[in-house]
């Protein structure tokens, strides 16, 4: 595994959601000294550790340890309801059922 970019990509969507090492250590029950250690690559961690970091920044593991996504159409779709307020979820559903029925 690549720690330098693991570590990177930690970091990054940290910044991202405007997060200190001290909220994600908190988020994640680690220290903010190891946090910084995992961005930095200068200390392994487990996958159990990965695992953690990742649920509390909502990463995909893919993306996490290799730095892609699966391009499978579930996830895709997966992905963008999770960005829309629960409100809006069952009409976007409602929409793409009814774009599919028309496409047939």
């Amino acid at each position: 595994m690549d720690f330098k970019a693991i570590g990177k990509r930690i970091k990054n969507k940290r910044i991202e959601l405007e997060l200190t090492q001290e909220q994600l250590a908190e988020g994640t029950g680690l220290t903010d000294t190891y946090i910084g250690a995992i961005e930095r690559a200068t200390s392994k961690c487990s996958i159990e550790t990965l695992v953690k970091i990742a649920q509390f920044l909502d990463m995909n593991m893919d993306y996490l340890l290799f730095g892609t996504t699966v391009n499978n159409i579930d996830n895709r779709f997966s992905e963008i309801i999770k960005k829309l307020p629960k409100e809006k979820q069952n009409l976007y559903i409602e929409l793409c059922e009814a774009i599919a029925d028309k496409l047939k």
